[in-house]
């Protein structure tokens, strides 16, 4: 409700000519003669539609040929059941002996969602300041006064010596209707700053998964949050949904700076944490004792963060998991401003049909506004990210800067995504700088991360896969993952989480320094930091290329390469280039070589050992160096491949760090741990010649005894042969097995689950199972969608007969609305994805589904076996 500027008077009577001149009459003359009778302007509501519009265009009040006119929002209910004198609820006052009333009527509607008050004051008789006050007489206060600190509404105006009115309160220039609104955007921006206050103009839609909240760290040294006003649109009727206006008010309070933010996120599900696709940003500093706020302009408030994400297991990418997890694992940024460069970008990554369907999303119209920001993400961590989230975007030192967060879950599933991150950004806002994407990564909700780190390098340490337990005092079910390890925990146990020394590698020691640190990082999180020394006398390190990678090998054949394949020892840069010039080209030399320069070889050698793998490598690992005088052997883990068969080769370079001091140029071997046939690689034919020599057959001999000794207590025994089946089902876990999808989508008719987003699948082999997952006889079952046709007769074949040959997964989801729908879009031994797709407009109807996915009988279903839902939103 901004100031108007005050209209000329207008004539109310007939004008007398002077000479050609027409005199205008002054705005209290005007004003007196309505109090005389005159009649109304048209300005002023004469019935409930004019005062509605009234509300619509100016807001609460209008100062206007010396005439104060103040619209009251009141709820339409009138009087307190308590009360016997059926008193009215609300009372106007103002400051006594200012201005008279000039006309007071209150309108009504049997279908609107507010009544409305309109009083309108004239005729000041002196000049000063006058308030007035809406005033709910529910409310038992004795503190209610010209201060109306308990008033519903509250507004002043300011009466000069010319008896000329003005709005004195914040709402002279703050909009309070949806009119001004949209025209102060339109000027000042979602985010400005006037005197000591800070504005923020916050639009959504009701009925939607989204809502905005204040996500601030502490701005309260420096402001109070004032207050919020409602400036959406008032309808004559009660509607479902329709668009939501408001805005937050903040007052400085004392001198400083300090950052105010509000995001527009989900709410349907873990809106703790940062999953932002908007935000606000003022970035503010406070002056001239808490009277002056000035906002940094660097922030960009129109931008709007999304991502899609692309299983690698599907059929959508152009090239294998491994193979994007080799090529592609580092990010790839782009600023799109046409379709064509579009094409261009994805082309490297999506098939034809995954392209189109992106494509979809951006029009020729759209970049005709908008530029589009991209960048590629690939989970490092091969199975926990899955959410990301905006979290700011500003300029700075000339660059367009990026920042979102990824989340990191505490569960590891077996697939992970490819995701392509986007942000549409206004053509008017871009000045074409460089774009910097930042990952503030992030841990879920609940989520402790725990690692255990070289003090030295800072870098993770080796740990035995078979430690966690004893490591920790928790079993692997609890704590998971292999250094850094996570553990999903809401009460304050992990405060007191400590690490038994007993089972830390062979070597290491937890610092004298700092052995522990704890980051807690809110919203029940935290880095949990074990520091050890490495007093081995070695590093190790492993380094793995794809076959298939091209320009790697200095040979055209990869044959060629490893046909002369032999440990190598390098004592200097210059021999180190030597040696690695046989097997690959210089490209790819770089990382060793920079890793290992002049200043390494002063105090030490590096031994090499190279081989090709086909089992995807990620069980490849060096395990310990044994030195002594008559020579050096350092012990690794190689699975043979029994099961694991991957369709990709990799070639790999381990390498082991010793000091120069404990080398004597004695003889350098390498061997695989567990390996007690000889053969160079781990795997059941090594578990059967253990068992035999531990039954004493005679003519089976270990051919090494260091790596049969599993338990590292020089000495071999059944106990080193419980250990070492451990290890081969360890390293020989079977890959999830890929399915064909073949499913139906089926909705309940009169059943509501209630609401269920993370449901569990149930494995039904037979009609007496189904029965029992339904809870009720087949016969009496019935699925339909909302007004459409019976689909009950979709099951009648979940008979006997065909139970014979198949089982069902089914999947149940309660949903708040019909309108979310559910697709399948991977389905393996171990997993289903689901695409849960939520829109923005939403109905109102609850939603109960059974998702009925068909297999073969002799399907393997793992016993932990998980369903995976990928939200994805849409119509924004």
């Amino acid at each position: 409700m901004r100031l108007k500027q005050t209209a000329a008077a207008i004539m109310a009577a007939s004008f007398i000519s002077l000479g050609g001149i027409t005199p205008a009459l002054s705005q209290t003359v005007y004003a007196e003669e309505h109090g005389m009778g005159a009649a109304l302007p048209d300005w002023i509501p004469s019935d409930y539609a004019s005062a509605l519009s009234f509300r619509n265009t100016y807001g609460a009040t209008l100062v206007k040929d010396g005439l104060v006119c103040v619209v009251f929002r009141e709820q339409t209910k009138k009087a307190n059941k308590g009360e016997p004198d059926a008193a009215p609820r609300y009372e106007v006052r103002t400051t006594e002996g200012m201005m008279s009333e000039l006309t007071h009527k209150t309108y009504s509607s049997d279908e609107g969602a507010f009544d409305y008050e309109v009083v309108v004051y004239y005729a000041p008789e002196e000049a000063g300041e006058f308030e007035v006050a809406l005033v709910d007489t529910w409310l038992k206060s004795s503190s209610l006064d010209l201060g109306y600190n308990h008033a519903v509404a509250y507004y002043s105006f300011t009466v000069d010596k010319e008896m000329n009115i003005t709005e004195s309160d914040m709402f002279s220039w703050l909009p309070d209707s949806i009119t001004e609104y949209k025209e102060f955007v339109d000027t000042s921006g979602k985010v400005a700053a006037k005197d000591d206050l800070v504005v923020f103009c916050l639009d959504s839609n009701a009925g939607t998964p989204y809502q905005w909240a204040e996500r601030s760290q502490d701005y309260t040294s420096c402001f109070t949050h004032q207050t919020s006003v409602d400036c959406s649109m008032d309808t004559g009727t009660l509607l479902d949904g329709g668009a939501i206006r408001t805005i937050e008010v903040y007052k400085a309070v004392k001198d400083g700076s300090t950052v105010i933010q509000w995001d527009f996120s989900p709410c349907y599900d873990d809106y703790e944490e940062p999953q932002a696709e908007r935000t606000l940003i003022a970035d503010c500093t406070v002056t001239n004792k808490a009277q002056k706020v000035s906002l940094n302009g660097s922030c960009l408030q129109n931008l709007q963060f999304r991502y899609s994400s692309i299983s690698l297991y599907s059929e959508d990418l152009t090239a294998s998991a491994e193979a994007f997890y080799s090529n592609f694992s580092e990010p790839a940024t782009a600023v799109i401003t046409s379709k064509k460069e579009l094409t261009y970008f994805l082309s490297t990554y999506l098939n034809e049909n995954a392209l189109k369907a992106f494509e979809t999303e951006y029009s020729d119209s759209f970049f005709k506004e908008n530029v589009l920001m991209l960048s590629t993400y690939l989970d490092p961590y091969r199975g926990r990210v899955f959410k990301h989230g905006l979290t700011g975007a500003y300029y700075k030192d000339g660059k367009l800067n990026i920042d979102y967060a990824s989340v990191v879950s505490g569960t590891r599933m077996r697939t992970s995504y490819f995701d392509i991150l986007q942000a549409v950004v206004p053509k008017k806002d871009y000045d074409g700088s460089e774009v910097v994407w930042n990952d503030k990564e992030v841990l879920g909700h609940d989520v402790k991360r725990i690692s255990v780190i070289d003090e030295d390098t800072g870098k993770p340490i080796e740990i035995p896969y078979d430690s966690i337990s004893g490591l920790f005092g928790y079993p692997g079910t609890v704590i998971q993952g292999e250094n850094p390890y996570y553990w999903t925990v809401i009460t304050a146990e992990w405060l007191d989480l400590d690490i038994n020394k007993e089972y830390l590698p062979e070597g290491c020691i937890l610092s004298e320094t700092k052995p522990r640190e704890i980051i807690n990082n809110g919203n029940n999180t935290a880095e949990i930091i074990f520091r050890v020394k490495n007093t081995a006398g070695s590093n190790t390190a492993v380094k793995k290329y794809s076959a298939l990678t091209q320009g790697l090998f200095a040979e055209e054949s990869m044959i060629a390469v490893l046909k002369d394949c032999k440990p190598e020892v390098a004592s200097s840069a210059s021999e180190l280039n030597d040696i690695l010039s046989k097997y690959i080209t210089k490209n790819y030399q770089k990382d060793l070589l920079n890793t290992y320069d002049d200043a390494f070889f002063k105090d030490n050698v590096l031994l090499l050992d190279f081989f090709i793998d086909a089992t995807g490598g990620d069980k490849i690992s060096i395990e310990d160096t044994v030195i002594s005088d008559k020579g050096i052997t350092v012990y690794y883990n190689k699975p043979a491949p029994d099961f694991n068969i991957c369709n990709t080769d990799y070639f790999f370079i381990l390498q082991a760090a010793v000091p120069k001091s404990d080398y004597s140029k004695q003889k350098v071997s390498w061997s695989c741990m567990g390996d007690t046939n000889g053969d160079g690689e781990f795997g059941v034919a090594d578990l059967v010649t253990m068992q035999k020599w531990l039954l004493g057959s005679s003519d089976t001999k270990l051919s090494d005894w260091k790596a049969a000794d599993i338990c590292k207590d020089n000495t071999i025994d059944s106990f080193d042969l419980v250990m070492l089946r451990k290890k081969l089902i360890e390293i020989n876990r079977l890959e999830p097995k890929k399915y064909d999808i073949n499913a139906q989508y089926l909705r309940r008719s009169g059943d509501i689950y209630g609401i269920s987003t993370a449901p569990e699948a149930t494995v039904i082999t037979s009609t007496r199972q189904l029965e029992s997952y339904l809870n009720k006889p087949l016969d009496s079952v019935i699925y339909s969608t909302l007004g459409g046709p019976d689909q009950t007769d979709k099951i009648a074949k979940y008979d006997d007969d065909w139970f014979m040959a198949h089982k069902l997964i089914a999947i149940p989801f309660g949903e708040g609305s019909g309108s979310i729908g559910h697709e399948v879009t991977e389905l393996t031994s171990d997993y289903v994805t689901i695409e849960r797709t939520v829109p923005q407009m939403q109905t109102c109807d609850m939603a109960s589904w059974d998702i009925f996915i068909e297999l073969s009988r002799d399907s393997r279903i793992s016993d932990d076996f998980k369903v995976i839902v990928q939200n994805n939103l849409v119509g924004l």
